[in-house]
């Protein structure tokens, strides 16, 4: 039985709308979500004080390669921004690792926002108010309170939610896309120097730019599009690891019994 909340979660194809479609047509403004990426940290103003690490210097390609590699090397790293789907705009926060564990929020406008957790195959969903008032009514919203809604992974109605927890799979998505790669200039994202790897192609990761830090480690620190553009930061900071108790959440499986008196679909 497919739910309301994983109706939000097809919705917010976001493993898709960073990987293939978040480039940018050379964006160059901030993210349109208030609070994407965290104030410039000590360890940020020492990377972009660090010395050039020479992706000026090769091809657009090798800097894609190396950007990838760097992300993959972080372990862990916070996406926050905006992007653009079927369904339309879409503003995620999420604190994401190559492991697949995540914490954050997702939101969509007209549908609510959920937070989501996600720990091994554990995952927990929490939707706000405004989705239980177009999705599953208020008899729902009474029944789950201010409360989780655990499923597992394994769930096909939440296989987005799975795709996007994972760093290493966000990362492949991201190195998809040399074909019709050209170098720019180099611009100021976070404090930090970067140069621009711009698709216009129009195939693997979509017309868009990626911004590779020039000193450090070349991370890449921002994926925009016209449509939205997603930052990355807190490199290394490892996914909080508090999950929500029993007290705290509702067994999704159980919801879905057939003798279950409260609807969800």
């Amino acid at each position: 039985m497919r739910t309301a909340v994983a109706s939000a979660a097809a919705a917010a194809a976001l493993a898709a709308g960073c990987g293939s479609g978040s480039g940018g047509s050379g964006s160059t403004g901030s993210p349109a979500a208030s609070g994407t990426g965290s104030p410039v940290s000590a360890s940020a103003a020492a990377a972009s004080a660090a010395a050039d690490n020479g992706v000026a210097g090769q091809s657009a390609d090798q800097v894609l390669q190396r950007a990838v590699q760097a992300l993959k090397d972080a372990g862990a790293v916070r996406a926050a921004g905006t992007v653009g789907s079927e369904g339309g705009q879409i503003t995620m926060d999420l604190r994401l690792d190559t492991t697949g564990d995540c914490t954050g929020t997702l939101s969509q406008g007209g549908v609510g926002s959920f937070q989501v957790v996600k720990s091994g195959q554990q995952l927990w969903v929490k939707p706000d108010q405004e989705f239980w008032q177009t999705h599953g009514g208020p008899a729902m919203a009474q029944l789950v309170g201010d409360r989780y809604l655990k499923t597992t992974s394994d769930n096909p109605d939440f296989g987005e939610i799975g795709s996007l927890c994972d760093l290493t799979a966000l990362a492949d998505q991201l190195g998809t896309g040399k074909s019709g790669l050209a170098k720019g200039g180099e611009e100021n994202v976070q404090g930090r120097p970067a140069l621009t790897l711009t698709n216009t192609s129009g195939t693997g990761t979509g017309t868009g730019t990626l911004y590779v830090a020039t000193t450090g480690e070349p991370v890449p620190l921002k994926l925009a599009k016209d449509t939205g553009a997603v930052e990355f930061s807190d490199f290394g900071t490892p996914v909080p690891s508090a999950t929500p108790g029993p007290d705290q959440s509702l067994d999704l499986d159980q919801l879905q019994q057939p003798s279950s008196s409260t609807s969800v679909v």
